[in-house]
């Protein structure tokens, strides 16, 4: 994996809902109308990577990675 920077990745098929990444980090997170999680920002600013990291370990389902460029676990 090669990217600009760490990256957000969902896995939808874990994702339940319950909005808990979007209490921590809701400039990253959205939400489809059918209440599913939606990544607002892939590949959010270092000063938003403690954000980003609070809503992977929030997610109850752990759907949520947060990856260095080289695809590696951050947290």
């Amino acid at each position: 994996m090669s990217t600009a920077g760490p990256v957000v990745v969902v896995h939808q098929e874990y994702c339940a809902g319950t909005g808990a990444c979007r209490g921590a980090a809701p400039d990253i997170f959205g939400a489809t109308d059918g209440g599913w999680v939606t990544v607002l920002d892939e590949h959010p600013a270092p000063d938003r990577l403690p954000a980003a990291i609070a809503a992977q370990e929030a997610c109850p389902l752990a759907a949520i990675e947060v990856l260095d460029a080289d695809g590696e676990a951050l947290a």
